[in-house]
């Protein structure tokens, strides 16, 4: 008898550390202790079967020295704290992702092995950047990939291209021929794509963001999550030439940042449901997404701790940032609206 092999995948927008935030988390006797400023959010990363966030700033360390703004490296106490709510896979691939050079990338990497977490998106060796990355949950093999637009025009030496893996959007031959080789070979169920693209800022996808969503889908891609803008935009059900269905998250905002501004405060936790009904099927059930909704204040102290947004509704509070206040509730409301716009259905919260 055929049995149905089902996950729930979660998934976070940009961790991205400025160092008004970290200095927050910085302990008297030495280190940083981030679990007081993301309490809140722990919860949420006990939902799903397999969690992936993305890491926008790298975390090498104070051994190269910390830094926030234009040029980011961070404490590596954000990947322990990581580790501890039991993520599974860290994207890496971003527009900060050279901001210390080959140095502080590879001894980011190094701190990721260390502490025992998968990453996706840059790489240490050739080798590194041709195994795949499968995890295999309750039956399914699901694949990642991840590339990103660029790199803030820092260079990828010519003679290790395979340190990030990025993308031109007139030319994706070679992540389509990616996709449709691990569809092809059957190397696994589900293949989720991660894509550093889109505008900054801007509350919805751009024309490119949704032609390379759309080409991507036709390629075989299931599921699509985008970052880079920096604020959560809508979600979409993209249908293909071959009748087949993709879910596009194409931003999904900042989750933990020092970011300022009411909607770069605002990020959320995805999680989506997906299902193969069969061993010999071949097409997914990918429904039931979900949006927890997340709040980062600034001002309260400046102590940037994450907030669950419904609780701040709930409690008719009024949101205070650096442009003035807000109704929370009529924010609550525009956002509902506007990300499930495409996703009638979709549980927002």
């Amino acid at each position: 008898m055929n049995k149905s092999r089902k996950i729930t995948l979660c998934a976070t927008g940009d961790i991205l550390l400025h160092k008004r935030l970290f200095k927050k988390a910085k302990r008297i006797l030495g280190g940083y202790d981030f679990n007081p400023q993301l309490e809140q959010a722990k919860p949420l990363f006990d939902q799903g079967d397999i969690t992936i966030v993305n890491q926008e700033s790298i975390i090498a360390g104070e051994s190269i020295g910390l830094s926030s703004f234009p040029k980011f490296n961070s404490p590596i106490e954000i990947g322990s704290t990581l580790k501890d709510y039991g993520v599974d896979m860290v994207n890496i691939a971003n527009n900060h992702v050279l901001d210390r050079g080959e140095e502080g990338l590879l001894k980011s990497i190094e701190n990721l092995d260390e502490l025992g977490l998968s990453y996706v998106g840059a790489y240490k060796s050739v080798s590194d950047q041709d195994d795949l990355r499968v995890i295999n949950k309750n039956g399914l093999r699901v694949c990642f990939l991840s590339y990103t637009r660029g790199t803030n025009n820092i260079k990828v030496p010519d003679d290790k291209s395979f340190m990030v893996d990025k993308f031109v959007p007139a030319k994706l031959k070679k992540i389509k021929d990616k996709v449709k080789s691990i569809r092809n070979n059957d190397i696994a169920d589900v293949i989720v794509v991660s894509l550093h693209f889109g505008k900054e800022y801007h509350l919805n996808p751009s024309a490119e963001q949704k032609e390379v969503s759309a080409d991507l889908s036709d390629a075989g891609a299931d599921i699509i999550l985008g970052h880079h803008p920096h604020v959560l935009q809508p979600f979409e059900y993209i249908l293909n030439s071959r009748g087949k269905r993709t879910f596009a998250a194409y931003s999904l905002g900042n989750f933990f940042t020092g970011q300022e501004g009411l909607y770069r405060q605002i990020g959320g936790f995805l999680s989506i449901d997906v299902e193969k009904p069969s061993k010999n099927s071949t097409m997914l059930k990918i429904d039931k997404p979900k949006l927890k909704l997340t709040f980062v204040d600034s001002t309260d102290n400046r102590d940037f701790k994450l907030s669950l947004f419904e609780d701040i509704v709930n409690n008719r509070q009024v949101i205070k940032t650096d442009m003035g206040e807000f109704n929370s509730h009529e924010v609550y409301e525009e956002l509902k609206t506007r990300l499930s716009q495409w996703v009638p259905d979709m549980d927002i919260s």
